[in-house]
């Protein structure tokens, strides 16, 4: 574990968390650090600065950890036996999953860390008790989202609430889900109780009292799906209400750029104040051409492919492509679909980088690359190949309205209008057409309309894996096994892929272990009583 004078080093390099301009801070003992505001803030944004890393938002949550589903592949034809996430053919020494492990639990351990000096100081001492209020309510939010990727991707983990300071605290058994839940649940709560308004914030980037009940939201909506099935659909819908009813955000409008708009903000670092649709968004700042590196791969390694060296477009790597299934969900005239695959490309003349429409055949595929983050919009120059300054959106609105509709439906056991309209909000506003209850009168037909209502506005946001499994293992291998569907639709197109494409691969060798990840071997190495994942 990192000392934390070595955390307050590396926090005020966090140059893209705009919300904090510190000066540097040499080493520092424990009992010397965080006796002022200045000095408490900064190991908040060492807190912070976790989620930044590749193995956490920086890359391989969105990317690693989640290619390979029903709407995200991995496109490079050569690579159909290479041992990845993707092919699912990996094993518990994966190097994607130790760095990601490594960087969640990080996390947690910079959290637990700061949480615990935090609560030994005064209120004088942190700028009195709001502000100290303030400072613990964010960094057990945090901790709550690291640990909320964890049972996304793993299930039962072990649940690290104290400092690991020597071998004493690193031996501990995975706790069942329904216990890694509960603490979830009372971080954010008190995130909610300490953490200011969104509007008493300068941006996104920092965890708001809404963004705490938007993740309660998710919490419980998680917990009430396999394999935890708790029931607690009533507490989901609470609060998303709660969003909801605050006030403090909404959809940013058509007449406003829409869906496509929140997206440039997020390639372009902006932030819009105003609707504040965007609610808690990882930030990232730079080329990673300066002794300061804050950027991640948004943009590059999943975006829109161009692999020329080019002083006007950026190098971008573009792995991943959206899948046929997710194409076809959406009605012609929803402006999401040729968003998140995208109907452009690069071709290079001469040496020349141009940006071309894709040719009708192209398009007919029915898929490309998953286009939702744009590199072209990077407004740092010089370019980098490996370096975006992309936030990636971890809460938005859209999916606080979706969460209501879901909810109210299992609550009242069918939908009803305010579920539709929750819904309606969403397709609106991407020139979607109007849903009404006379068409989706009952509950099985509403609660799949708004998964797919939520794959068609989510896609490569929410963890995709997170959002099959918690309908259960069943549904889970169903969705993937469209990924291999020979049969025809009503185009005479195959559903699937042909068997010989690397975008089958995933369905192909899909075993039921694969519904979560295996505990690394580098954890089992030192953390000799955790045990492993079930059917690994």
């Amino acid at each position: 574990m990192k000392r934390l004078g070595y955390i307050l080093i590396m926090a005020v390099t966090c140059v893209s968390c705009h919300f904090l301009d510190t000066d540097t801070y040499d080493y520092l003992e424990q009992d010397d650090i965080y006796r002022d505001e200045a000095g408490c803030m900064a190991g908040l944004a060492g807190v912070y600065d976790a989620l930044t890393a590749q193995g956490c938002y920086g890359q391989n949550l969105w990317g690693d950890l989640d290619a390979g589903t029903d709407i995200l592949v991995y496109n490079r034809s050569y690579g159909k036996d290479y041992i990845q996430i993707s092919n699912y053919n990996y094993n518990n020494t994966d190097n994607a999953l130790k760095l990601s492990w490594t960087a969640l639990y990080d996390g947690v351990n910079r959290a637990n860390d700061y949480i615990d000096l935090i609560e030994s100081r005064s209120d004088e001492e942190c700028g009195g008790a709001a502000a100290k209020a303030m400072y613990l309510g964010e960094a057990k939010g945090l901790r709550a989202l690291f640990y909320l990727n964890l049972v996304a991707f793993w299930g039962e983990v072990p649940l690290r609430l104290t400092p690991t300071r020597n071998l004493t605290t690193q031996l501990l058994k995975k706790s069942p889900q329904a216990d890694i839940y509960a603490q979830i649940i009372k971080d954010l709560e008190a995130a909610a109780e300490g953490c200011l308004p969104a509007d008493k914030l300068d941006g996104p980037g920092r965890m708001s009292q809404t963004t705490a009940w938007a993740l309660l939201a998710r919490a419980y909506l998680w917990e009430a799906g396999y394999p935890v099935n708790a029931g607690t659909w009533e507490k989901a819908l609470e609060y998303a209400r709660k969003v909801q009813q605050s006030g403090k955000h909404r959809l940013l409008s058509s007449g406003k750029g829409g869906y496509r708009q929140v997206f440039i903000n997020l390639c372009s670092n902006l932030y819009d104040l105003d609707a504040r649709e965007s609610m808690f968004e990882v930030e990232f700042y730079g080329n990673g051409q300066t002794q300061t590196n804050e950027a991640g791969r948004l943009g590059l390694y999943i975006g829109v492919t161009q692999q020329t060296a080019s002083d006007d477009y950026p190098y971008a790597y573009g792995l991943y492509d959206g899948t046929k299934y997710l194409f076809r969900l959406y009605e012609t005239g929803d402006t999401r679909q040729w968003w998140n695959i995208a109907d452009y490309k690069y071709m290079t003349t001469d040496g020349v980088v141009k940006e071309m429409e894709r040719t009708d055949s192209e398009k007919n595929a029915e898929d490309g690359n998953a286009a939702k983050w744009r590199a072209k919009y990077i407004p740092e120059r010089p370019l980098s190949r490996n370096n975006s300054s992309i936030n990636f959106p971890v809460m938005r609105y859209a999916d606080v309205l979706l969460m209501i509709a879901e909810c109210e439906n299992e609550v009242n056991n069918g939908p009803t209008a305010e579920a539709m309209e929750a819904l309606n909000q969403v397709r609106r506003r991407s020139g979607a057409s109007e849903m009404s209850l006379a068409d989706y009168p009952d509950h099985d037909s509403f609660k799949q309309l708004v998964l797919d209502e939520r794959t068609r506005e989510l896609c490569y946001e929410v963890p995709r894996r997170m959002e099959l499994r918690r309908h259960g293992a069943d549904y889970f291998r169903k969705q993937l096994a469209i990924l291999k569907d020979q049969s025809l639709n009503d185009k005479n197109k195959k559903i699937g892929y042909d068997l010989d494409n690397v975008k089958a691969v995933p369905a192909i060798n899909f075993a039921e272990k694969h519904i979560y990840f295996p505990i690394p071997q580098a954890e089992l190495n030192v953390n000799t009583i955790c045990g492993q994942t079930d059917k690994w």
